[in-house]
């Protein structure tokens, strides 16, 4: 297996520790009919069909994520295996620090019966084979990421992304890789190793990736940047370097974008669709030149807590998804949590709720993980899917932020973010439709953000939009008549009218962090902070400490 790989030594060590872990037949999945058959598969493979009251615990216990977090010192004392000793770390979303991170052991047994399986299922759906290969971007690594020796101990420190992504390299074993970090996929070098490589079955990486190709400024300066520091040492970026000097850097971006989309016209793109707009549809639409229910991609949900668990593997006899609803892999027990109430997710009549998951951790049960995502079950016979949108359930950010004196903040305050709210009976899903719906309708630019106020448990909550004067809503009334007619703008119309709920406006951004946000993108690509403080929410909540509101 030939590869550009900016850590190709690690991948030796992968390849040499997973490559003999057998394959599964997991296109027999798409053939389970009924959900006694789904039951069954999941009993058996998640290795929990032992547990005699596994559905009388799964009613009433729950699994903080935080407590299956590691002492990563405290277990390399005590780990006496011959293999790494393999850990992995969230990405820090709701805090800014390296010390908010949570760290989960993948022991031999957990990753043979949860990550293998199902890392290799989402990419031979893709249509990854050996014959073919494969462009991956991973997070930029945080301080002490990769490969060390501590004594006679080695110790492998990863992002989980970047865990699963040399963890299929090494299962599936692609005739050719190409695996960087994010902050390299627009680089001069990066970009002539692409465009060099034949036969590139799938490309794994953000869509944010995908929007940086596709976005010909965004890819301009990209190219200059990496200009400076030319280094000239192989012939594919030699060549490229040279048609920039010649061409000149706006035109050679037109030709160097075109090229790109060359090599990648017959690949398929395996990334995650839950934060994207009909906006980043169309743009990526265009550079990959796919028509629009044409599109080449695989849409998949993959928890550091809880592994591979569902991805849109169904394709028609072309290789295009059927659509972007997601199959729920028969490796866990999965439990759909709503108003306080649990439903298998096979069996429940509740459609939309928490996600709740239960596997083993090798050998021992686990016991409903609380994934903090809410997801909406779209079918229960057969293989259950879900919808191609995995909202996270608001939780407490940790992140310092400041708001404009205008919106009257209070001091003492607890700030709350995600993609799925329900508070004083109101009921937000996926604010990011509402916002690129208003956007649309309104003309409004830039990054949006909802603010919503919670300042007496007596008073409505306060629903701040922001506003730019050159915008052609004009006032509150306007915003009104056009939430109205965007998705889940009725839910919020009608608390308007219940007087559960004032909007209002502001003609400023309305939430920015305490750093700059280019201090923070500085100090995640040199690894000192993780990627999850860059994660800029579609609605921050507000409630002051004197309020329980958890």
């Amino acid at each position: 297996m030939r590869s550009y790989d900016f850590d190709s030594e690690l991948q030796k060590v992968f390849i040499n520790t997973y490559s003999s872990i057998s394959p599964i037949d997991w296109k027999s999945w798409l053939n389970i009919s009924s959900r006694e058959e789904y039951e069954s598969t999941a009993l058996k493979l998640s290795g929990l069909s032992q547990v005699d009251d596994l559905y009388e615990r799964v009613g009433r216990e729950t699994t903080d994520s935080k407590l299956l977090s590691i002492d990563v010192e405290s277990l390399l004392s005590s780990y006496n295996g011959t293999s790494p000793l393999v850990i992995c770390h969230t990405s820090g979303t709701s805090g800014g620090h390296i010390s908010d991170l949570k760290w989960y052991q993948l022991s031999e047994e957990l990753v043979k019966k949860l990550w293998a399986p199902g890392m290799q299922t989402i990419f031979q759906a893709s249509g990854l084979n050996s014959k073919s290969s494969a462009v991956i971007f991973v997070p930029s690594r945080i301080g002490g990421d990769g490969i060390s020796t501590i004594g006679k101990k080695r110790l492998i420190k990863l992002y989980s992304s970047e865990f699963s992504q040399r963890l299929m390299l090494s299962l599936i074993r692609p005739r050719f890789h190409l695996l960087y970090e994010y902050k390299s996929a627009n680089n001069l070098e990066i970009l002539a190793k692409i465009i060099s490589m034949e036969d590139i079955a799938i490309v794994s990486a953000p869509a944010s990736t995908i929007l940086g190709w596709a976005d010909l400024e965004r890819l301009r300066r990209g190219l200059e940047r990496s200009q400076k520091y030319f280094s000239g040492q192989d012939d594919e970026s030699l060549k490229l370097y040279n048609m920039i000097a010649s061409m000149g850097i706006s035109t050679a971006t037109v030709e160097i974008q075109k090229r790109l989309y060359e090599v990648l016209s017959e690949a398929t793109i395996v990334f995650s669709i839950s934060s994207m707009t009909e906006n980043d549809w169309s743009k990526i639409r265009k550079f990959m030149r796919w028509e629009k229910g044409d599109e080449r991609y695989t849409n998949l949900y993959v928890g550091s807590e809880i592994g591979p668990f569902a991805a849109n593997i169904a394709r028609d006899d072309s290789g295009l998804p059927l659509d972007d609803k997601m199959y729920v892999f028969p490796l866990t027990i999965p439990v759909i949590e709503r108003k306080e109430k649990r439903e298998m997710i096979s069996r429940g009549e509740r459609r939309v709720g928490r996600l709740l998951v239960s596997r083993t951790d090798g050998y021992n049960p686990v016991i409903n993980i609380d994934t903090g995502d809410v997801v909406t079950v779209v079918d229960q016979e057969g293989l259950p899917k879900i919808a191609g949108q995995v909202l996270r359930a608001r939780f407490r950010l940790k992140t310092s932020v400041v708001f404009p004196s205008e919106l009257k903040v209070p001091k003492d305050r607890i700030v709350f973010v995600g993609d799925y709210f329900d508070v004083k009976e109101l009921e937000i899903i996926n604010p990011h439709r509402i916002l690129a719906c208003l956007a649309n309708r309104c003309k409004i630019g830039g990054e949006l953000s909802i603010l919503l106020k919670l300042e007496h448990d007596e008073q409505p909550l306060i629903m701040t939009i922001p506003l730019p004067q050159d915008s052609e809503c004009q006032n509150v009334k306007d915003i009104q008549e056009s939430i109205v007619l965007c998705p889940g703008g009725i839910e919020i119309d009608n608390a308007i009218k219940r007087m559960q709920l004032r909007l209002e406006t502001l003609n400023k951004n309305l939430v920015e962090t305490e750093i700059p946000r280019s201090e923070l993108l500085k100090k995640v690509r040199k690894g000192k902070l993780p990627k999850g403080v860059l994660k800029k929410w579609p609605l921050y909540l507000i409630v002051p400490t004197s309020i329980s509101e958890n």
